[in-house]
């Protein structure tokens, strides 16, 4: 069963953010970056249950070939999946619990 997406508007200020920055770096880099990461998403509506739970009903993934994990939430009620953020690995992930 493939499960709807919902994007925070916080993860999708993280995405545009992440895209420019790549961009910033080298040229097309972004869109780059932002067909890995919808890969992935797409990947997590299929089987979301696979990925690891961070913290209580938080799980996360990692975007292949970039230093990013996706935070996602399951909504089993609605055949959900809620992204919360798609933050850098280096990032503090309380920050995460605040979009809840």
């Amino acid at each position: 069963m493939r499960y709807s997406l919902i994007v925070s508007l916080g993860a999708q200020k993280d995405i545009l953010e992440s895209i420019e920055w790549y961009n910033n770096e080298k040229a097309n880099l972004g869109f780059e970056f932002y067909e890995s990461l919808m890969e992935k998403i797409n990947s997590l509506a299929e089987r979301p249950l696979l990925y690891t739970k961070r913290f209580k009903n938080v799980r996360t993934e990692k975007v292949n070939k970039y230093p990013y994990l996706i935070y996602f939430k399951i909504e089993e009620s609605n055949s959900s999946i809620s992204i919360l953020g798609v933050l850098h690995t280096s990032r503090n992930p309380q920050l995460i619990r605040k979009r809840k």
